[in-house]
């Protein structure tokens, strides 16, 4: 079932991860007037649009994954679902990145085997989005069996085992003053968590007790997601206490972001979710794979052609914001209905098994 308030969801995702690259990363916000200071500080969270990001992965995932697990072609279909969806873009964004900036080679190469989350066990610097589809990928490449071969109940396990030992080994690098959350098995609980939805969604029974109990599981969820940030104020700046705060910080992001996902599932058409089904989101849902792809490139070709941004220049900035903004919409549109639709369709000539009559793909099940 198309759950419409999702499609709201990955749209904010994307547009936080946007706001935090033009409002936040490179503004010193002692130069600049209260109006910018303030989007400066809302923006400063915008990379929790990742954990967003993962949390939906793993309910999509996991729940076509239930859905097909009988099928004999299983693994084929599922990996060139995969291979359609994600590769045309990835690829071009690998072969632009290398051939206009040629010093980017070694993590190229490293994102083409989807590892750059692992650049700095090489010593390579790598920028981009390239490190999140890592881990998608790498999680992806062992999570299938464990759906084909156990019970929903039993996967519900594994997901709770897999983000608990998640969360634990962050608080075991934190005592040694590791906070380095590109590593896939320091940040694949956001992965799990929404296969957790997905088997709760899956075997839920919409009952006044059950909708008590899921509430009060949402909002525990949700409140201890926000006493972990809270928590923060407390640690030291000392290098203990900023991997402590980057341990707090990362398990609370990745709790609210289950709970407000999970709210948005169980509370799916109600009017007080209305803004979350408004088409001005979903059509940035519709978009968010190639404007979470491009647009951090748009930025800097924007630099190299302009200069970097004056601090405290109100006019340049808001120019800076708008014009990035366009052409990252119109690229993604470009991309979407040029190369990654094409792509998809050719799901026809490579699949085992056809998509059944009642099953409709929507942009968020696209992902």
């Amino acid at each position: 079932m198309h759950i419409r308030e999702l499609d709201g969801i990955r749209g904010i995702a994307a547009l936080m991860v946007f706001f935090h690259h033009l409002l936040f990363a490179d503004l010193d916000p002692t130069q600049w007037g209260s109006v910018v200071r303030g989007l400066y500080h809302v923006s400063a969270t915008g990379l929790r649009g990742v954990d967003l990001f993962f949390v939906l992965s793993g309910f999509l995932i996991t729940s076509i994954l239930i859905q097909d697990r009988a099928s004999p072609a299983y693994y084929q279909d599922f990996y060139w679902k995969r291979a359609l969806r994600i590769l045309p873009l990835y690829a071009l964004c690998l072969i632009v990145l290398s051939l206009f900036v040629p010093s980017s080679r070694k993590g190229v190469i490293l994102a083409a085997l989807f590892i750059a989350n692992f650049s700095q066990v090489f010593g390579i610097d790598t920028s981009g989005p390239f490190w999140s589809l890592a881990i998608e990928e790498q999680f992806y490449l062992l999570w299938p069996t464990v759906v084909r071969r156990r019970s929903v109940p039993q996967i519900a396990r594994w997901a709770i085992a897999i983000a608990g030992f998640t969360m634990a080994l962050r608080f075991v690098a934190a005592c040694f003053g590791h906070y380095n959350y590109y590593l896939t098995f320091l940040r694949c609980d956001g992965l799990a968590a929404g296969a957790l939805l997905a088997c709760w969604h899956i075997t839920r029974k919409n009952t006044p007790a059950t909708q008590r109990r899921d509430s009060l599981a949402i909002f525990a969820t949700g409140a201890i997601g926000l006493a972990c940030l809270l928590a923060r104020l407390a640690m030291p700046d000392t290098p203990h206490g900023l991997a402590f705060d980057g341990d707090l910080y990362q398990t609370g992001a990745t709790l609210i972001a289950t709970a407000v996902i999970a709210f948005c599932i169980a509370n799916s058409g109600s009017p007080l979710l209305a803004v979350f089904r408004s088409r001005w989101l979903g059509f940035f849902g519709l978009i968010s794979y190639a404007m979470y792809m491009t647009h951090l490139y748009i930025v800097h070709a924007y630099i190299k052609f302009r200069g970097p941004l004056p601090q405290g220049d109100t006019r340049a900035l808001a120019f800076r914001f708008f014009f990035v903004l366009a052409t990252t919409i119109a690229l993604s549109l470009v991309t979407r209905y040029a190369l990654e639709l094409p792509a998809i369709s050719l799901r026809r000539y490579v699949l085992k098994r056809p998509a059944p009559p009642a099953e409709i793909e929507s942009p968020l099940l696209a992902e």
